[in-house]
């Protein structure tokens, strides 16, 4: 995905050739990297109660965790990530992939709304959860 975010920004985002076990997203400016998105499957689906079934996943098997998403200091706060964030929940959506989940790590307060804003739930423990099928 090519996007201009700034006059003198060229961004280019290259999602993984194909779903694996682990997916690398890569962020470039005029061919120079800048940032990065590593998400990880969940292979072993954590035990829910007996009666609680997820309606999108039942089986838990097609979910990623976001491990890392990273962006170099000089290009935060213009967009960037959040092209990023976005090019990774239409990669989910085309890949199937039912649950995309992570955790917090960092500026907290400004992360929670971060992700918010991009269709993110957030539990009281900062872990963050997105179903890419339902999100518009």
């Amino acid at each position: 995905m090519k996007s201009n975010i700034d006059k003198q920004i060229e961004i280019n985002i290259l999602p993984p050739e194909s779903a694996g076990e682990k997916l690398l997203f890569r962020v470039f400016d005029k061919g120079s990297p800048i940032g990065y998105a590593r998400l990880k499957k969940i292979s072993q689906p954590k035990l829910k109660p007996i009666n609680v079934i997820d309606m999108f996943d039942p089986d838990g098997f097609n979910v990623y965790e976001l491990k890392m998403i990273e962006i170099s200091q000089n290009y935060r706060h213009q967009g960037v990530g959040t092209n990023l964030l976005q090019e990774i929940i239409s990669y989910c959506k085309k890949s199937n992939i039912k649950r995309l989940t992570g955790e917090i790590k960092g500026d907290a307060r400004t992360l929670r709304h971060w992700y918010r804003n991009n269709g993110f739930t957030i539990s009281h423990d900062d872990r963050i959860n997105l179903h890419p099928a339902i999100c518009a």
